[in-house]
């Protein structure tokens, strides 16, 4: 497998591959990204039936604008009954609940090297995101983040690890073991995905925007969601806005007009600038750039 240029994921919508309803409709809502989930949304007695449905889903959501993800179950068996249903052309990726350790994640990359073989698709296309849920999980966080070429995402199952430390979700609680993860990942070269709260609290769209800019600001890249109603919240927290393309034009400007004068830094509104904010100033042109191709 190759190095992989990472998606670019404001919002990821979560629908239950079994709703007919929901994934109909799915790709008009706007989302980088629709995650089919077989997992927690899918009751157990319809974990078959959930599968069937999604692969109709692929089929139906083939053409939209958006990646298709597909959650698949934590259970060995499960999980492999999942990703021979799963790896499929229309699959850009599979989220990986309850990842434990970097060996899980590597026995998993190389059935579905078997899985993409089986199917005619290119070796090493399909991505991996894995979900961060159990206390051991986040020890093994950094290991987990660079355990396959596949990985392009981290991510923290925020009710799940609450539940198993026994802690109330909410922003507090969730600030170390979210900023952990998204650590590991940026280790990694990989997306931090997640908000600094947990979704279930986010009750209103001005404490959703609110969570959603706080999350930029502390380096998260998009975030996952349950409702549509947070997909257009997220794509605009999650990309630039006019004043902030302005800023990186003017500080790569201001920087090459120093270096050309032979100096290392330069003073741009009353700040110095150096080095590191040229590279930050370049990564939000980048993100421009790609929103408006």
């Amino acid at each position: 497998m190759t190095h992989r240029t990472l998606p670019f994921w404001r919002s990821l919508l979560y629908v239950p591959a079994n709703n007919e309803r929901f994934t109909g409709k799915a790709g008009q809502r706007g989302a980088d990204a629709v995650i089919l989930d077989l997992e927690d949304s899918v009751p157990p007695a319809q974990k078959e039936e959930a599968r069937g449905a999604m692969i109709a889903a692929v089929e139906h959501l083939k053409d939209a604008p958006c990646d298709l993800l597909v959650r698949i179950n934590a259970p060995l068996r499960l999980a492999v009954r999942d990703l021979e249903a799963a790896i499929r052309p229309g699959v850009s990726g599979i989220l990986v609940p309850k990842t434990e350790t970097a060996g899980a994640l590597q026995a998993l990359d190389a059935m579905v090297s078997e899985l993409e073989d089986e199917a005619g698709m290119t070796p090493g296309s399909t991505m991996f995101l894995p979900l961060l849920e159990t206390p051991d999980s986040l020890f093994e966080a950094r290991a987990i983040a660079k355990a396959t070429p596949r990985n392009v995402a981290l991510l923290l199952g925020s009710e799940d690890i609450a539940t198993e430390c026994g802690f109330t979700p909410s922003g507090e609680t969730l600030m170390h073991p979210k900023l952990q993860v998204a650590f590991a990942a940026k280790a990694a070269g990989i997306l931090a995905l997640g908000l600094l709260d947990s979704i279930a609290a986010i009750a209103d769209e001005a404490a959703s925007v609110e969570v959603a800019r706080r999350s930029v600001r502390f380096g998260f890249d998009g975030a996952t969601c349950v409702h549509p109603g947070m997909v257009p919240i997220l794509n605009a927290a999650f990309a630039p806005d006019e004043a902030e393309v302005d800023l990186a034009r003017r500080t790569i400007a201001a920087m090459e007009a120093a270096w050309a004068e032979g100096k290392g830094a330069a003073r741009l509104d009353g700040r110095m600038i150096d080095k590191p904010m040229i590279a930050r100033a370049q990564a939000t042109l980048a993100k421009a750039e790609r929103l408006a191709s």
